[in-house]
């Protein structure tokens, strides 16, 4: 597509990234953004960026690779990436490769990059009002396309040149870089004809061509809470002075330090007037408010040249490109589950496949020496497809199910799932449990919780729905970013299938304990302070109880000490936590399983954690070393610690984990109802452990 198109595709043979038409890769030294998650497996680390390459003659430089998943957080749609000298921000779905193939091969994409969890694309429906019907994740892209297949030597995923500003790190100049400028095949490289100062070497342009440096991105842009990102106003701020402004065609900008400590010593200043001013003050909320655009520009580069939008009303704040707040992605998971974990009822879930059944009819009904032959055809037993097939069209197959309205309700079937029967043996590859007796376990274990259910086996679908900036989505009042130019009938997506430890907590016991007066209070005054922040943020006020503060402290200490007696990484194990006070949907549980396994899933040692004889020495160390802290007694005395005070007796020396392995960013944590205070340990849930 050429430069008037939406996107353009690569035209020189070591191109391999797509970007938005304003924003060309250079034709020369890019970085691949190749995802080769079969070569993932084989390696021994597969937590490690595949970073190195020489195949199809690249040299090491030039290549980068990272896995499937990484497609879709962290570096989904919007997120910015650094690769190496490049900077480049993750393109719309407008942009994968499945929206620009021909129709014709679009159902070889789907067979090959479909995620089925038709349960999951029904609540994202009713959540997003707007249909969903599959997920997508990452098209691989293989070293050489087979024939008759273009559309495989063009799956690398889509990237857009962000920032647009660069500088040179020998002279220090500032340039604004349109990428249609006719030299962009040369490489980013330094073409500034002036010096900085008189008496300097001499400037770049007189420079053999060859050793010109490259262009390296500036590290500051800005951003609204609207999810909206754009280039740092340098010409503005460097004219924000007494001096009269020159043209921004004619000034010429430099970045240089000064032996000042901190924002003070980054000087950005204009040869041409003689203007200049230091970035300290630069991150204040408000310190954009005076410029020339005050307000948002509403700039969406990841959706190409068509993604600006107005945004009168909010005023830019300034970021760094890599900062924690530049991204915040929204991530729906779901367990998949009986029956929507039996095979025949994954491919009913597919719309390709449902389409095709639906369109194959006689007299309105459904053909049945076809569905015959669709069964063999897909490996599936011939009854049990029909009886699914017409049980389905009848309207009470699982395509008709209850919509979900809810999280809590979403989860009281997966609750159900942990404690009922165990799956048939043929549908047991995508979801298997095995229910423990309780008295098998020590006795005070017994007492504290009423089941264990080891999940030998189960996959998990993640979801990216849209994503935030400066806030995090929960803060964000409900508005996410948009992740194409209109809305799609399918997301980016990716399954993972692992392991975990179900545990349910004893509600006689957790009845009686919190009914402890000082339980009540020390959860009040965490409640206090989420309301204080929902006022201010015109959010809805959220209701935290002494169940849902104990079983996600206690996820917390048993994560952590089952990454010490396991082997796994504490990022590679997450909680799901399942607590509700509801009569209809009552609920006292959590999930610890593993986040990081291949399609085959993990080699079983959590679950064999999980048995009798382990699981409790395990959860009786865990409570033991969360009695004891490096920061007490200033942790454990703590009225607030942590992003807006929402902890209490909770810190990385005894509690925290990996930002991925916490349903809730690390808040809402508290070790003393888990194990009590040294003067009282009755305070905690397993006070009776601790004496």
């Amino acid at each position: 597509m050429g430069t008037d198109g939406r996107y353009a595709d690569r035209s020189h043979p070591n191109v391999s990234v797509r970007l938005c038409a304003r924003r060309y890769v250079p034709a020369s030294r890019l970085a691949r953004a190749h995802v080769d998650a079969k070569r993932r497996r084989h390696l021994k680390r597969p937590c490690d960026h595949h970073l190195s390459d020489t195949r199809r003659g690249r040299s090491m430089k030039e290549r980068a690779e990272f896995r499937t998943s990484q497609g879709v957080v962290p570096f989904g749609v919007g997120a910015i990436i650094d690769f190496l000298d490049e900077s480049l921000m993750s393109a719309g779905l407008d942009a994968w490769p499945y929206e620009l193939a021909d129709p014709s091969v679009k159902p070889e994409i789907l067979k090959s990059s479909q995620v089925v969890d038709g349960r999951l694309a029904r609540r994202l429906s009713a959540e997003l009002g707007r249909p969903i019907d599959f997920f997508l994740s990452p098209t691989e892209a293989p070293d050489i396309a087979p024939r008759g297949t273009p559309h495989l030597d063009r799956a690398d995923m889509p990237f857009v040149r962000f920032p647009n500003w660069h500088f040179c790190p020998r002279c220090r100049h500032l340039k604004h870089v349109p990428w249609n400028t006719p030299w962009r095949s040369e490489g980013l490289r330094c073409h500034n004809p002036g010096r900085r100062a008189e008496g300097e070497a001499k400037p770049c342009s007189e420079l053999p061509a060859k050793r010109r440096p490259r262009l390296s991105p500036v590290r500051f842009v800005t951003a609204c809470e609207a999810g909206h990102m754009m280039d740092f106003p340098w010409h503005e701020w460097a004219h924000s002075g007494d001096i009269p402004a020159c043209a921004p065609e004619t000034a010429q900008l430099y970045l240089y330090s000064t032996t000042a400590a901190g924002l003070a010593g980054v000087v950005v200043k204009c040869t041409s007037c003689g203007s200049s001013r230091s970035m300290a003050g630069a991150f204040q909320r408000d310190a954009l408010r005076g410029m020339a655009t005050p307000s948002c520009c509403g700039e969406r580069p990841w959706l190409g040249p068509d993604g600006t939008v107005d945004c009168p009303s909010l005023v830019p704040q300034t970021i760094q490109r890599g900062a924690s707040n530049s991204y915040f992605a929204k991530l729906t998971s779901s367990i998949l589950i009986p029956p929507y974990s039996a095979k025949v009822q994954q491919v009913l879930d597919r719309p390709d496949i449902w389409d095709e059944i639906t369109s194959f009819t006689v007299e309105g009904k459904p053909h049945l020496p076809f569905l015959k032959t669709k069964a063999r055809n897909l490996g599936l037993d011939e009854d049990a497809f029909i009886a699914a097939v017409l049980q389905r069209l009848s309207g009470d197959g699982t395509a008709a199910a209850d919509t979900y309205t809810d999280e809590t309700r979403y989860r009281f079937d997966e609750y159900k799932a942990y404690t009922g029967a165990r799956p048939p043996e043929l549908e047991r590859h995508d979801f298997d449990t095995k229910a423990c007796d309780v008295r098998g376990y020590e006795p005070w274990f017994a007492q504290a919780f009423e089941a264990v259910v080891l999940v030998r086996r189960l996959r998990e679908t993640r979801v990216l729905t849209g994503f935030t900036r400066l806030v995090p989505p929960d803060a964000a009042g409900g508005a996410l970013a948009a992740l194409s130019l209109a809305p799609k009938r399918w997301l980016p997506g990716f399954s993972v299938r692992g392991e975990g430890i179900f545990l349910q907590f004893s509600r006689e016991r957790l009845a009686a304990w919190r009914a402890l007066p000082e339980i009540e209070a020390r959860v009040g005054g965490l409640q206090t302070q989420l309301t204080r922040l929902a006022v201010e943020r015109g959010r809805p006020v959220r209701v935290i109880t002494p169940a849902y503060l104990l079983i996600h402290s206690f996820a917390h200490l048993l994560i952590r000490q089952l990454a010490f007696e396991c082997g796994y990484d504490s990022s590679s194990l997450r909680e799901r936590l399942y607590v509700s006070d509801d009569s209809a949907h009552p609920m006292a549980g959590l999930l610890v399983y593993t986040a990081s396994g291949d399609s085959e899933g993990t080699l079983g040692g959590l679950v064999r954690q999980g048995e009798a004889g382990r699981l409790d020495a395990t959860v009786r160390a865990a409570l033991a070393n969360a009695a004891i802290c490096s920061s007490d007694p200033l942790c454990i005395e703590s009225e607030g610690q942590g992003t807006n005070a929402l902890n209490r007796a909770a810190c990385h020396a005894c509690a925290l984990l990996p930002e991925t392995s916490c349903e809730e960013g690390n808040l809402l944590l508290d070790r003393v109802v888990a194990i009590g205070t040294p003067e009282n340990s009755g305070l905690g849930y397993f006070g009776s452990v601790m004496i």
